[in-house]
């Protein structure tokens, strides 16, 4: 009886121990499994957050590159503009030059028209057409009549235009109101009498038409 009783013992000994040793095993595996995920996820999370961040970095960098690149393509626009402007400008104003370079000698040259115009105007035609008018007197005149037709027909190959504005609607941009005129027969506002005539060079006033204006009596 003794011996069985040791040998149970002895038996129960070792199974308890065996279990213990299984138990402990099941555990320290598991604890080493946990321990190998805690530890391979520790070991990847920062490779995978570098990444992102990398990433993230990337992104911004690109978005920072593009904005750059359209700044500096509307700078580039913007400079093209400026000097498609500038020469524009630039030939405006060589045309301009070429074209009114002759502005001072024409103020001068018409005053000479001037003379020519008043001299004409000053003989009386009925003396002209008089059959015993002085042959003469005719023919200076009609040089005379010659010689300031002749100077428009140089006027106007220059750019350089006469305007004797009569019954014209009065504009300042061409016309000089030196005076009022009553008049009820024609339109309020209206050129009544030219004392001197103008002048255009290439259209712009170079001087403008010395006039007398209708008003309402």
């Amino acid at each position: 009886m003794a011996s069985i009783s040791t040998r149970s013992h002895r038996l129960f000994h070792f199974l308890s121990r065996t279990s213990s040793i299984k138990l402990y095993s099941c555990i320290s595996i598991r604890s080493l499994s946990q321990y190998r995920t805690k530890l391979t996820n520790t070991s990847t999370n920062p490779e995978d957050q570098s990444s992102k961040k990398d990433s993230a970095e990337a992104d911004a960098n690109i978005a920072q590159i593009q904005e750059e690149l359209r700044e500096t393509r509307d700078k580039y626009l913007r400079t093209l503009a400026e000097i498609e402007n500038m020469r524009e400008r630039t030939v405006r104003q060589i045309n301009d030059a070429k074209m009114y370079a002759i502005q001072n000698f024409s103020k001068d040259i018409i005053a000479v028209a001037d003379i020519l115009e008043k001299a004409t105007e000053s003989v009386p035609q009925q003396e002209i057409a008089s059959a015993a008018a002085n042959q003469h007197f005719k023919s200076l005149y009609e040089g005379l009549k010659l010689t300031e037709s002749q100077l428009q027909k140089v006027f106007s190959a220059h750019g350089l235009r006469k305007i004797y504005p009569i019954n014209e609607k009065f504009d300042p941009n061409f016309h000089e109101a030196l005076f009022q005129v009553e008049n009820g027969e024609k339109p309020d506002g209206s050129i009544a009498q030219v004392s001197k005539a103008g002048y255009l060079l290439h259209g712009r006033t170079l001087r403008p038409a010395m006039v007398g204006v209708t008003k309402a009596p």
